[in-house]
């Protein structure tokens, strides 16, 4: 008897673990820590709705193998305690210090997502730690919620280990883009803007698997590979986004590829948009961008464009640049209804991660608790005085 009574008991736990996981998930964000004892200043990862926001995530180890297993066993102990599996990955950014070390990053990738891989975007960044070779953040989606995987009509299958597009609901993740054709694999000829251009239509063509548009794009990074080409690159960019533009980030960074120039990710939500633009500093009405918006927000989400912090006082000084950006992005999220315990995910682009620890002290000032999720690594940014470029997501 006393052992039913302690199976019974056992159950009720469970169940309310449960109950309390679930309303976790439906009344805003909860912190996952896979080390509850460190002071980092960002969560292992943050479930909020339907979302799972994991936070770039090193390893050590010899080798680029022995590093990306690391990684992924790392991530995936993070996923555990969400309460899912690789399976439900929706999307990877994976930062590889040397594109070298591509190849033997996708083996052991591939082993990871055997079938119906995430999305994913490579690029080449510096790390915070000078021995990583390799960091990687996820999005996933939570057990029982849609995960289907994208096939543009007329597309070869991907041999790579991703895929073009994860629709889950309402939401889409598209794989990192470059200015190639898909539908019969051939590049384009005509310099940046014919880039950007197939970039877009290749975009189209993903979205157009789900029944949405480019007008459903709320979130987008931009990966250059010569800050020259940026104005060229605005000009055909905006071409494609006439009433809101998406939120925006763009980096200077080398690509898997040396034939291309740009690589674009996106994230589309269809559903009501708004645009949300902040006031200055001083009070006067912002000026909105034909590139960018400052946020877009649709639903319960916010989807923040990359702030800088450039001005005569900051110029010179990494600290305080953070320090003004942070305060662009509180108004940019009180512009919107929301503060900054509604982060969920951001990602950090330092132009030299030595002053990593420098932004932090900001960082911290600005966010004191219940960290969001987040990568920080090492870019150059389109602001020639540019030190630091912060980008976030924020769920009510």
């Amino acid at each position: 008897m006393r052992i039913m009574h302690a199976k019974l008991a056992v159950v009720g736990l469970g169940i309310c673990l449960l109950v309390l996981e679930l309303a976790a998930f439906q009344g805003g964000k909860r912190v996952i820590r896979r080390d509850t004892s460190s002071n980092a200043p960002f969560s292992s990862a943050v479930a909020a709705g339907d979302l799972i926001y994991l936070s770039g995530t090193l390893a050590r180890g010899e080798g680029i193998r022995e590093q990306t297993r690391g990684v992924l066993d790392n991530l995936g102990e993070a996923l555990e305690l969400a309460g899912v599996g690789y399976d439900r990955v929706a999307t990877v950014t994976v930062y590889l210090r040397n594109a070298n070390d591509f190849q033997g990053m996708n083996e052991v990738f591939r082993e990871y997502f055997p079938t119906d891989p995430p999305t994913r975007t490579t690029v080449q960044a510096d790390l915070v730690r000078e021995d990583g070779l390799v960091e990687m953040s996820m999005i996933a989606i939570r057990s029982g919620v849609e995960r289907t995987v994208l096939q543009p009509e007329g597309w070869p299958t991907s041999t790579a280990p991703y895929s073009y597009g994860i629709k889950s609901g309402n939401t889409v993740f598209l794989a990192g883009i470059v200015g190639r054709s898909y539908r019969d694999n051939m590049n384009v000829d005509g310099g940046i803007q014919a880039e950007t251009r197939a970039i877009f239509e290749n975009a189209r063509q993903i979205l157009a698997a789900a029944d949405m548009s480019l007008s459903d794009v709320v979130a987008s990074r931009v990966y250059i590979t010569d800050t020259t080409l940026f104005r060229d690159m605005n000009a055909a960019y905006s071409e494609h986004f006439p009433d809101i533009p998406p939120a925006r980030a763009t980096v200077r960074a080398n690509l898997m590829g040396d034939q291309y120039h740009l690589e674009i990710t996106l994230i589309a939500v269809a559903g009501t948009k708004e645009r949300i633009t902040r006031t200055n500093a001083d009070g006067t009405p912002g000026r909105e961008s034909s590139v960018l918006s400052h946020a877009v927000r649709v639903g319960n989400r916010l989807y923040l464009s990359g702030m800088l912090g450039v001005n005569d006082e900051t110029r010179t000084d990494t600290q305080a640049q953070a320090r003004q950006a942070l305060a662009t992005i509180g108004r940019t999220l009180t512009a919107a209804g929301f503060g900054f315990e509604h982060l969920v995910d951001g990602v950090v682009y330092l132009t030299d991660m030595s002053e990593w620890a420098e932004m932090n002290v900001a960082y911290r000032e600005a966010i004191a608790s219940d960290f969001p999720a987040r990568a920080a690594v090492g870019t150059g940014l389109m602001s020639g005085d540019g030190r630091v470029e912060i980008m976030f997501t924020a769920v009510r």
